[in-house]
């Protein structure tokens, strides 16, 4: 008998896409794996087989790109960054993604983000982004 695949709901607040396991999680989320494509479909696809497959309950896509970033990005939402070399290992060959690790929920409340991309924002953004406001 094969597994069952969780039944999945999706809503937007018009800037993310969010995935939503009808399934709650059994433990407190406290940060995301980024992934990021200028293909939102690719990051669609992979939100989709992670929750439905592999032990993931969230995950979010941005639907609009900002400043001159011409990726979007996936918040593939988990407890902790134990399973970094897990996805690094299964999206390695896929060139339609870049994989960037674990980020946790307390540096992007801090507003902690690459300079990649800050330094795509106009300044407003960028400050905005940096004070943890977006």
């Amino acid at each position: 008998m094969g597994k069952l695949a969780l039944e999945i709901r999706t809503i937007s607040d018009g800037y993310w896409l969010w995935f939503l396991s009808k399934e709650k999680p059994p433990y407190a989320i406290m940060g995301k794996y980024l992934f990021f494509s200028g293909d939102i479909e690719v990051l669609e696809e992979i939100a989709l087989e992670e929750i439905q497959n592999n032990g993931f309950h969230h995950a979010k896509v941005n639907l609009h790109l900002i400043g001159k970033n011409t990726e979007h990005v996936l918040c593939l939402y988990y407890e902790d960054d134990s399973r970094k070399h897990e996805l690094a290992q299964k999206y390695r060959g896929n060139d339609r993604v870049k994989y960037r690790y674990w980020k946790s929920d307390e540096d992007t409340l801090k507003g902690r983000y690459s300079e990649e991309f800050l330094s795509k924002l106009g300044d407003r953004q960028r400050k905005e982004f940096e004070k943890g406001l977006l």
